[in-house]
């Protein structure tokens, strides 16, 4: 027998991966105590960590599956730079079980170790089972968490306590005793805002752009104080808030939904992007606040303002921005559509200068004309993509397929003719057993229903095989074929070039009025897009001009 008990174990390549989650986390330095405790376990089993191989996500939600050290560290994975990983729980690399497993399994099947302190090493089928199973009852007790904290807050502000949260613009949250919820006091500065506000809105009948210029003016500064600017959304939110005349504020009042537009997992945030749909309200729970005005009538007054202006602006002129999303600008923002239904010019400006006026912008770009910019673009791709030597050598090649498929069908028509036949045989056997009294009427009859039934789907089937054939001219070429396309793309309409557009374009980068860089993965021959100068499976670009 062998004798191993000499053989000196080969230290391992590791990475380490940790996360925390919250911004209370990272101030009590938490990520540090995982650390420690993981270097800790890999210099005990005697393994080499590199500095490239450690992987920390701070404040990242473990709900989310796209994070950057996440990504890099599964990326590294599959050049093979270690052998083996280690975090503090499970937990940490995903809070809901199906990431956690699928991540496993990558390692996995890259022959990675991966090494948990906090959960069971899985080493036979029946470790393997028990842990997935601590890996469900993290998630489990996540939730129950969730759920917990929020009839726990239910119950609290049915008791008229109130939830700590973001105070409503005017008013701010103090504990006055350290064993008591905070209470609701004015912002006296905040609460001169918002009475100037309705007055220049209601009375002075000022419009929103004219508001937020004498805010920015008086040095007035919004809530959230990323920028010295106040843009439209939070001065509606004001003039719509009855708080300030009924005194009664509300928790409850909606609730999280999955968002129609979802980020894409290849966008880093630390948060789900969520949607927030207003419950009833009958479900809304109130609490009292000390009032900020007391002319109800200027409230209403302001309301029916809002409304006439509601009802003006749907019956604008509306234009349907065909880049929406794609367009940037040479300072390096987004491009955003901005129109005027009042000429029926409609542009695409930086979102630097929208989010400024009518305060002085940073970024001096002009906005570009969106009507001609949608045109010319749709018009280099259809002369790029739709040129007759492409569109011909794809539709030969659909057809050498379709050749393929239509020859299939007459071996698959060849078969189903020799099923039916060799069915109509087996009846024919079980007619002649049956009445030679060498099968009983029961043994005939189910016999004969089972080779009923395979005849009537294999009749069927062939039946299909027919009508799709019949769906389809045989006699079609490659020449007619693409006059076909080139007569669709004639008739094309908006929905279909912004799908077509956003599977092909990427970014389309306007660094001054006269042009455009487009940025786009275009499916082209080799032979044209080495002319062109670029290749056929990568990012490519073009300029376009654009007047």
């Amino acid at each position: 027998m062998k004798d191993n008990t000499n053989v000196v174990k080969q230290p391992l390549n590791a990475a380490l991966y940790a996360r925390v989650s919250t911004g209370r986390q990272e101030n009590e330095q938490t990520i540090e105590s995982q650390l420690d405790e993981v270097k800790k376990k890999i210099t005990e089993d005697r393994n080499t960590l590199l500095p490239q191989n450690v992987f920390i996500d701070d404040g990242w939600s473990g709900e989310m599956l796209a994070r950057p050290a996440l990504d890099l560290m599964r990326d590294s994975a599959k050049e093979g730079s270690f052998e083996a990983v280690y975090v503090y729980d499970r937990g940490r690399l995903s809070r809901t079980f199906f990431h956690q497993e699928m991540i496993l399994e990558e390692l996995s099947d890259r022959e990675i170790k991966f090494i948990s302190l906090h959960d069971v090493q899985a080493v036979t089928p029946e470790e393997k089972v028990l842990q997935s199973m601590q890996g469900v009852f993290h998630e489990y007790e996540r939730i129950k968490i969730v759920e917990r904290m929020r009839r726990g807050k239910l119950f609290k502000a049915r008791n008229g306590v109130i939830i700590n949260g973001q105070p409503l613009y005017g008013y701010k949250y103090i504990r006055t005793d350290p064993k008591e919820p905070v209470k609701c006091f004015v912002d006296e500065d905040e609460a001169r805002a918002v009475r100037l506000i309705w007055n220049w809105f209601g009375v002075e009948r000022l419009s929103i752009n004219q508001i937020q210029k004498k805010l920015f003016d008086l040095g007035i500064e919004p809530k959230k104080k990323k920028s010295h600017f106040w843009t439209k959304g939070p001065i509606v939110r004001i003039l719509k808030c009855d708080t300030y005349v009924s005194g009664k504020a509300y928790y409850n009042k909606s609730e999280s939904v999955v968002s129609k537009h979802p980020l894409k997992d290849s966008k880093y945030k630390k948060i789900k992007k969520g949607s927030r749909k207003v419950r009833p309200r009958e479900d809304w729970i109130a609490f009292d606040v000390p009032k900020l005005a007391n002319d109800y009538s200027l409230y209403e007054k302001i309301q029916r303002i809002l409304d006439i202006n509601q009802r003006c602006a749907s019956k604008k002129k509306k234009y349907n921005y065909l880049l929406s999303g794609l367009v940037y600008c040479g300072c390096g923002n987004r491009r955003s559509g901005d129109g005027s239904s009042k000429y029926g010019h409609f542009y695409y400006r930086c979102i630097d200068r929208l989010r400024s006026h009518p305060y002085p912008a940073k970024c001096t770009s002009g906005g570009v004309n969106a009507a001609i910019l949608d045109f010319t673009v749709w018009k280099d791709l259809k002369k790029k993509l739709f040129s007759y030597p492409i569109m011909r050598k794809y539709a030969e090649k659909w057809l050498k397929s379709f050749f393929v498929m239509s020859s299939e069908g007459v071996l698959e028509k060849q078969r189903l003719l020799e099923m039916i036949k060799k069915t109509e045989e087996e009846e024919n056997r079980y007619s002649r057993a049956y009445g030679a009294n060498t099968l009983e009427f029961e043994q005939f009859q189910e016999l004969m229903k089972d080779v009923k039934n395979r005849k009537v789907s294999y009749r069927k089937q062939l039946a299909d095989l027919a009508v799709k054939k019949a769906e389809v001219n045989l006699e079609i070429n490659a020449d007619e074929l693409v006059e076909e396309v080139k007569e669709i793309i004639k008739k094309i309409d908006f929905s279909d070039k912004f799908r077509v557009i956003r599977d092909i374009i990427d970014k389309v980068t306007v660094t001054e009025r006269s042009g455009a860089e487009i940025c786009a993965h275009l499916p082209l021959p080799v032979t044209i897009t080495e002319k062109l100068g670029y290749g056929p499976e990568r990012r490519n670009r073009w300029s376009s001009e654009c007047g």
